[in-house]
């Protein structure tokens, strides 16, 4: 299952125990959340190919929750900080830390992924439903997704309240997330009320896809531009 918001959640709260480390925060939960780009681009290939992303998945969990993509996402960004005369490696060991940590949720929160991809085609993905023989229905994978919307909101509110505890003057952001607090809020209904109407797979995947490209842009930024803060 799709868990990005649960993911920026967690490194939001674990990143209140780093100090004077400059990015390492904001790094750590960019990590976090950057594997689920597979995702996104699952969903666009699927516009082009017409294929159920959700539930017939082609690329997702593999490319960016690779094993390998971590040294080489590594790589190129020493190489642009040599570039550019910035000398942080932190970015790079928070990056690191994160999508690694990454893996590992989504492995034992039971996600078959391709750790070693492309090494192994997408079938031998490795995840413990293979050895457990777990099996969710239809209706519950729908409710784990719709969740996400929620859990997004929650973060949206940390940061606010984040912005709020340090008493940063900055009323145009907070009100732009609370605005995007509302339609996140708007959106989990708005799932709620599919699953309820019981639509098919296809419509309720082709929503989603749009919707959670929002959420997860939306989180990015928020993450970027509150980087002073986090850390």
């Amino acid at each position: 299952m799709i868990h990005t918001s649960i993911n920026a959640l967690i490194g939001l709260k674990l990143t209140s125990f780093i100090k004077d480390k400059n990015l390492l925060s904001t790094a750590i939960i960019i990590g976090l959340i950057l594997p689920d780009l597979d995702f996104i681009l699952d969903f666009i290939l699927s516009l082009f190919l017409n294929y159920d992303f959700l539930y017939n998945p082609y690329i997702s969990n593999s490319i960016f929750h690779s094993l390998f993509m971590i040294p080489f996402l590594s790589l190129l960004i020493l190489i642009y900080l040599e570039y550019t005369n910035q000398n942080n490696s932190y970015i790079v060991i928070g990056l690191s830390l994160g999508m690694l940590a990454h893996v590992i949720i989504d492995v034992i929160s039971f996600n078959s992924i391709g750790i070693f991809f492309p090494l192994f085609d997408l079938k031998s993905s490795f995840g413990l439903t293979n050895y457990f023989n777990i099996q969710f229905s239809s209706k519950i994978i729908k409710i784990f997704y719709t969740f996400d919307f929620f859990f997004y909101r929650l973060y949206t509110l940390s940061i606010i309240n984040l912005i709020i505890i340090n008493k940063i003057d900055n009323f145009r952001i907070i009100k732009k997330l609370t605005i995007f607090m509302k339609i996140q809020l708007y959106i989990f209904l708005l799932f709620l009320l599919l699953i309820y109407f019981d639509v098919s797979n296809n419509t309720f995947s082709s929503l989603f896809g749009l919707f959670y490209t929002l959420c997860f842009l939306m989180t990015f930024y928020m993450t970027c531009k509150s980087r002073t803060i986090i850390n």
